[in-house]
């Protein structure tokens, strides 16, 4: 069976307030720092 979670570690965006989220070196997140507004990205979430 194949890995369904891909590590993505990079800066971006926050579609909500515009916040330049920094990577954090170590782990993923999805959250932005600033405003905590987040973003379901999986494309093989869960059951």
């Amino acid at each position: 069976m194949g890995r369904k979670f891909t590590k993505i570690d990079e800066n971006f965006i926050c579609e909500h307030c515009g916040n330049k989220v920094q990577k954090l070196g170590y782990t993923c997140r999805n959250h932005c720092n600033k405003c905590l507004y987040s973003k379901h990205v999986d494309i093989n979430p869960r059951r």
